[in-house]
């Protein structure tokens, strides 16, 4: 005489997998990515719009370095480093990200400004080589 088999007791990890395959949807066979037609440069506008967002970072560079710049005992310039880098940065990436349209080009231009002028006056201009 045979026995019945006992059927296996499913674990939780069986319940948690055959939840798992019913909500998650298979693979599309389509890639991510398509390359129909090739990236396309950005329009002349938009290049004058990121070059006046650079234009006016450099202003509000130059008149918040003046005073340290131009004393003789130069004290710390902590507090416009932290400035220049939220209005480049915070500033730039706010109107990149969240404001969008033609005002993405300026954030952009604002983030560039800080990085041209950070490489090109070894960081004194910024205050980071000070």
């Amino acid at each position: 005489m045979t026995q019945p088999r006992d059927e296996p007791v499913p674990s939780l990890e069986d319940e948690i997998f055959s939840v798992a395959s019913s909500v998650e949807a298979p693979p599309s066979e389509q890639p991510r990515l398509h390359w129909d037609r090739p990236p396309r440069l950005p329009v002349r506008r938009d290049l004058w719009v990121g070059l006046v967002g650079a234009l006016t970072f450099t202003f509000v560079d130059l008149m918040m370095m003046y005073a340290p710049l131009m004393a003789s005992r130069r004290p710390s310039t902590l507090p416009q480093f932290v400035a220049l880098i939220v209005v480049a940065f915070g500033l730039g990436s706010l109107l990149a990200w969240k404001v969008g349209g033609r005002w993405r080009p300026f954030g952009f231009g604002m983030m560039f400004g800080w990085g041209f002028l950070t490489l090109v006056s070894v960081g004194v201009l910024t205050g980071l080589g000070i």
